[in-house]
C-alpha cells in the first residue's frame, strides 16, 4: 500500500501547489520545502511564490546596521528571523563585492540590497560633499542569500546634464517595490536628484538595462516660499515611505506628501494634517488604497517627581488618497511607555519599527550604557511588542523584510 507522502508524489505540480498553498503558517510551508525535492520544486517556483506572497506578505525580520540585527522572541518574526542571523546563511555586508570595502548600503528591499561606490580616488571637494549631495555613478544590486550581484551601468552624462549639480540638496539611490508581474529576479532602481529649480528621476530597469530619465514640471512651484532655512541645502523631502505601489515623502515645510507612482512615474502632491517641520513622521498602507499618516508628538506631562516626557503616536488615516484635507480622519492614538525617547526607525513587512532610548542613556559612560529597545507596532492590529535590541541609536535604519530562508529563492 503506497504511503500519504508517496500519494503527494506522485500527483502532478499543478495539484501539488494546490494542496501546500493551503499550508497555514509560513513555517509548515518552509518545513515542508526542506522535506523533499519534488516539495520544494513546488514552492520555490516563481508562480508559487507570487501567489504565497498574496497570501502571506514578507514580514519584517531584522534590521540591516553595522551587522543584521534580527527580530528576537518573543517576537512572531524571531522563528524565521534566526535563520537569517545564523553565521553562513547571509552576507548581508555584501563583501563578495569586488573592492567591498567602497560600497555603502542605500536601500535594502525585496531579498536585494542596494550599494553605492565611493570613488577610488577622490578629489577633496569629493570628500568634502556629503554623500547625499552628489550624483552617484557607480551602483550594484546584491542578493545577500545567494551571494550574487550586478554591477549597474553608469548613469550616462546625457542624462546627468539634466541635473546642475551645485544646486543639488539630495540625490537618493533606492530600489522599487516589485510589480505584481515584474516579481522574481526583476527590479527597478531609482535615482531621485532634488535640486532647488527641479526635481529629476533617474529610473533603471533590469529589463532592458537602460537608464531613462524624467523631470517634475511642478518642482518649483510646489517649492516656492516653502519656509525652508536653507533652501539648495536642507532637503525639502523627509525620509521616504512605501505605500500602495508609491514612493512618499512628508514635504514639512508645507505639510504636504510628495507621491510617485512607481507604475506611471507621475508626481502628485497630497496635504496632510499640520505638524510641527521636527516631528517624526511616518506614511503606511491604510485600508481600501489610503494612505496612512502617523505623527511621533512629545509632551510635557505631570509625574511623580517632576515633568515627564510623555511620547504619543498620532494615526491619520487620509481618505480618497488624501485629496482632500477636510476629509482626513484621525483613527486612533497611542501613547507610548514613558521610561524611554522614541524615534521612528521604518516601516517594513507590516509593521513600524521604533527604538527606545532611556532618559539616562546620555549621561552614562560609554562602556556602561545599556541597550537599547526596538518596539514594532502591527499595523492591522495596532499591537505593540517588544522587537530587539540594538547597541547603538539608529537614526535611518534600513529594515529587510523577506519570507522565511527556505522560502527565498535567488532575487537576481
Amino acid at each position: 500500500m503506497d504511503s500519504p507522502a508517496g500519494d503527494l508524489l506522485a500527483l502532478s505540480d499543478d495539484y501539488l501547489a494546490e494542496i501546500l498553498i493551503r499550508l497555514p503558517a509560513l513555517a509548515d510551508l518552509g518545513r515542508t520545502c526542506c522535506a523533499c525535492p519534488t516539495f520544494r520544486r513546488v514552492i520555490t517556483a516563481h508562480s508559487f511564490l507570487r501567489r504565497l506572497r498574496a497570501l502571506h506578505p514578507p514580514v519584517l525580520l531584522g534590521i540591516l546596521s553595522h551587522a543584521f540585527i534580527p527580530a528576537e522572541p518573543p517576537h512572531p518574526s524571531a522563528a524565521a528571523a534566526s535563520a537569517f542571523a545564523d553565521a553562513g546563511a547571509a552576507d548581508f555586508k555584501c563583501s563578495f563585492l569586488p573592492s567591498p570595502d567602497r560600497w555603502r548600503s542605500q536601500d535594502a528591499r525585496d531579498g536585494r540590497v542596494l550599494l553605492s561606490a565611493v570613488p577610488e580616488d577622490p578629489t577633496r571637494e569629493e570628500e568634502e560633499e556629503s554623500d547625499c549631495r552628489a550624483l552617484v555613478r557607480e551602483l550594484a544590486v546584491c542578493d545577500p542569500i545567494h551571494r550574487r550581484y550586478l554591477l549597474l551601468p553608469a548613469i550616462s552624462d546625457e542624462l546627468a546634464a539634466l541635473v546642475h549639480q551645485p544646486e543639488m540638496a539630495d540625490f537618493q539611490p533606492f530600489l522599487t517595490p516589485s510589480l505584481q508581474d515584474e516579481w522574481g529576479t526583476s527590479f527597478r532602481v531609482i535615482c531621485l536628484a532634488e535640486c532647488t529649480s527641479k526635481l529629476v528621476v533617474f529610473v533603471f530597469s533590469s529589463g532592458n538595462w537602460q537608464w531613462h530619465a524624467s523631470e517634475f514640471d511642478g518642482w518649483r512651484a510646489l517649492t516656492a516660499d516653502t519656509g525652508n532655512p536653507d533652501p539648495g541645502y536642507v532637503s525639502e523631502l523627509s525620509t521616504r515611505y512605501y505605500a500602495h505601489g508609491c514612493c512618499c515623502w512628508v514635504m514639512p515645510w508645507i505639510q504636504k506628501l510628495l507621491v510617485l507612482d512607481t507604475c506611471t512615474m507621475e508626481f502628485s502632491s497630497v496635504d496632510i494634517p499640520p505638524a510641527h517641520p521636527m516631528l517624526p513622521r511616518a506614511i503606511v498602507e491604510a485600508d481600501e488604497g489610503r494612505f496612512g499618516v502617523f505623527t511621533l508628538v512629545v509632551d510635557m506631562v505631570c509625574g511623580r517627581r517632576g515633568p515627564v516626557q510623555m511620547y504619543t503616536l498620532y494615526y491619520t488615516v487620509l481618505r480618497n488618497h488624501g485629496q482632500d484635507a477636510k476629509q482626513q480622519q484621525t483613527f486612533e492614538t497611542f501613547a507610548l511607555p514613558t521610561t524611554y525617547r522614541y524615534n521612528i526607525m521604518g516601516v517594513a513587512g507590516g509593521y513600524l519599527l521604533l527604538q527606545g532610548i532611556p532618559d539616562d542613556f546620555t549621561s552614562c559612560p560609554k562602556s556602561e550604557r545599556p541597550n537599547l529597545d526596538c518596539f514594532s507596532l502591527n499595523l492591522k492590529s495596532f499591537e505593540l511588542e517588544w522587537f530587539c535590541e540594538t547597541k547603538h541609536v539608529i537614526l535611518l535604519a534600513k529594515l529587510y523584510a523577506g519570507l522565511p530562508l527556505s522560502l527565498s529563492p535567488p532575487s537576481i
